[in-house]
């Protein structure tokens, strides 16, 4: 999602408000990762853009609807997330020749624009949970007949298929005290 800048840039000390709702594709084709068809439409964007001397500072919050699948039962979860974000979009005239290169935080078609692509996707990655679950309780799915064994009792019960590595200690005979 591009957003014109050219207003701010080589102007330190100006500062403009972003305060808008937008659609998740507004960001590109398949920015979101492994929420790649979880994010919900709309992306709320509360982003101050301020002037600096390297380029535009970004600072707010961006908020996200997702729909992820518990890891146990697969049924979508929705999550919302509220994230601080706080970037610099480098001016790449202004660059050290010692400046660690950051892509996707840079201005962009001729120092006019600013997009926020890698931005919103780097803040909701990090935030997102490794495993979600609908419950911690959450019995998952059934092995044999794939009923979600939180809604029904199926009538399979899993065995308990001792571990193979355990296997030789029932052989052993060990004297009983």
């Amino acid at each position: 999602m591009r957003v014109p800048v050219s207003d701010l840039v080589g102007n330190p000390g100006e500062t403009r408000a972003l305060r808008r709702d937008v659609e998740a594709a507004a960001f590109g084709e398949d920015p979101w990762g492994p929420a790649e068809d979880g994010v919900l439409d709309p992306v709320e964007l509360d982003l101050h853009l301020d002037a600096v001397v390297e380029g535009i500072l970004v600072r707010g919050t961006i908020g996200f609807h997702v729909q992820l699948a518990c890891a146990r039962c697969l049924v979508l979860q929705d999550l919302a997330y509220t994230v601080e974000v706080a970037e610099l979009f480098q001016d790449p005239t202004k660059r050290e020749d010692d400046d660690e290169d950051d892509p996707g935080y840079e201005l962009v078609d001729d120092l006019t624009a600013i997009d926020l692509s890698t931005m919103a996707r780097d803040a909701l990655i990090i935030d997102l949970p490794v495993r979600v679950l609908c419950d911690e309780a959450c019995k998952g799915l059934c092995v044999e007949c794939g009923a979600d064994r939180n809604l029904t009792d199926c009538g399979h019960r899993p065995e308990a298929a001792p571990d193979p590595r355990w296997a030789k200690l029932a052989d052993l005979d060990l004297p009983s005290e």
